[in-house]
């Protein structure tokens, strides 16, 4: 069985990360990264066994609240990701997967895949342009997205 962490902002990108992996949740171990909104800390995520939030500021969506909240999270990444030692690192977005993906290389890089958004049709989004040069393979869900993600980009058709 293999230790799976997902990571994940609040909202649509969790939706999508778990519907990507809903098929598997009762085969492997899995753990959720997600950031720590209100409307995140009180649901109950049948097959996730472990949940750890990230810290978000209160002006969060202000340019420089999201600059501050990552490099926040970069140290809490460090003791996550050495206390669980995941096999694979999964996420679909958005900002909050930069610093995993940035942790995860620095620690010896194991597997760690991006899935760009379904909204995404003719352009990748920005978190996709920072994370591809992190991941190890990164799964588009049009093929108009793939030439933007060179030998990394993939398309299986629509994953979700």
């Amino acid at each position: 069985m293999a230790k799976v962490c997902l990571v994940s902002s609040a909202g649509g990108h969790l939706s999508e990360v778990l519907s990507a992996v809903e098929d598997n949740l009762g085969k492997h171990d899995f753990f959720l990264c997600v950031t720590g909104f209100g409307m995140v800390r009180d649901m109950r995520l049948e097959g996730i066994r472990r949940i750890y939030y990230m810290p978000m500021l209160w002006r969060y969506q202000e340019p420089f609240g999201v600059l501050v909240s990552l490099l926040l999270a970069l140290p809490k990444f460090v003791w996550i990701l050495l206390k669980e030692r995941p096999d694979v690192l999964v996420t679909a977005g958005a900002e909050v997967a930069i610093p995993a993906f940035l942790v995860n290389r620095l620690l010896g890089r194991r597997p760690a895949l991006f899935i760009e958004s379904v909204t995404r049709i003719h352009t990748p989004s920005r978190t996709g342009r920072w994370i591809a040069r992190l991941a190890t393979r990164v799964f588009v869900q049009w093929p108009e997205v793939l030439g933007f993600y060179g030998a990394k980009g993939e398309y299986h058709g629509g994953l979700l």
